[in-house]
């Protein structure tokens, strides 16, 4: 019997957060892009452009970190008023890679970023947060 590989789709990702770990901290925006494909043939670059996402959030906690803040340049009063509350933006997030994964013929999704230890940590924290979603992890690649 011929086992079946499935293909790898690349989602390049990145947060902004308000500080160094998530729960004390919050991730204020969550940015992503399908940066490939990769099957048994080699690896395909896709348009960056063409499948993206993105969503500011609300904070969910008081706390935050000055010099972390300024390096994302966004407005926490802002984002407290207007940003996604964060389980329907992670829901959100969790429809659309399941949509584009299928686009690309049923592929698995594999998260890049850098560094992909700090955008991980925020990410899969987050995902556990959202009702319905499931526990287990995207395998990670850090580019």
């Amino acid at each position: 019997m011929t086992r079946r590989v499935k293909p790898s789709l690349y989602f390049s990702v990145d947060i902004e957060a308000d500080g160094p770990i998530p729960g004390p901290y919050s991730m204020l925006s969550l940015g992503a892009a399908v940066a490939g494909r990769q099957d048994v043939d080699g690896y395909e670059p896709a348009d960056p452009e063409k499948d993206t996402f993105y969503r500011e959030l609300r904070p969910i906690s008081p706390d935050f970190v000055p010099q972390a803040l300024a390096v994302s340049g966004l407005d926490r009063e802002r984002l407290t008023a207007e940003g996604s509350e964060p389980a329907a933006a992670m829901a959100a997030f969790g429809v659309w890679v399941g949509e584009v994964c299928a686009a690309y013929g049923g592929a698995q999704p594999v998260m890049c970023g850098y560094p992909a230890s700090y955008d991980w940590t925020f990410l899969y924290w987050y995902l556990l947060l959202s009702p319905g979603r499931a526990r287990s992890g995207t395998p990670g690649a850090s580019t």
